[in-house]
């Protein structure tokens, strides 16, 4: 395994979060209940998953080694990362609205947030799969590779917790189920 197939792999539970959090905003537009709990888990994923495990691996670890071998990536690598501070500005504001509990249909700035925080990051997703990833493949030596790998394991175990990435992909499964099942079942 390499450690652009790590950060893939992070990215479909990601693709899964942002899929969630747009039928919560379609749930929220159309009325219907959505539970505190529920955008509290949300954030928590956004918070830890994304920004302090997900984030952590690219700007601690492999951004850094890309520009160590030279890797004609600045320009890109620049723009990630004021994608992570973009979507980090997105995610404290809705965290702020569900803290006043404020994400009714009069409470858009919860719903104008969330839906540029799926924007930002189905893009920036896609341009680090498409542009950003292949470079770090065809460039990064084999031991890099694998020194990366050691410490992505090390933020996923020490930084964040050892089982909290099962523990996020058990809330994604359950909250899978209530959000994105068909809409004539979410009527009845």
């Amino acid at each position: 395994m390499k450690p652009t197939d790590d950060l893939r792999e992070e990215h479909t539970a990601v693709r899964l979060m942002l899929r969630i959090l747009d039928g919560v905003c379609t749930d929220i537009e159309a009325e219907r209940s959505v539970k505190l709990e529920h955008l509290e888990g949300l954030l928590e994923f956004m918070k830890i998953f994304v920004d302090k495990c997900h984030h952590t691996k690219e700007e601690v670890y492999l951004f850094p080694e890309m520009e160590k071998a030279g890797i004609p990536a600045r320009e890109l690598i620049g723009s990630l990362i004021m994608e992570h501070k973009q979507g980090r500005e997105h995610v404290s504001r809705i965290e702020e609205a569900v803290s006043r509990k404020v994400w009714d249909k009069e409470g858009l700035t919860i719903l104008e947030d969330a839906r540029a925080y799926i924007q930002l990051l189905t893009l920036h997703t896609e341009k680090e799969e498409k542009d950003l990833f292949p470079m770090a493949d065809a460039c990064l030596s084999p031991e890099v590779q694998k020194e990366l790998l050691d410490s992505f394991e090390v933020v996923e175990n020490e930084e964040i917790g050892t089982g909290k990435h099962e523990e996020f992909h058990r809330l994604l499964h359950r909250l899978k189920e209530i959000y994105l099942m068909p809409e004539k079942e979410k009527e009845s």
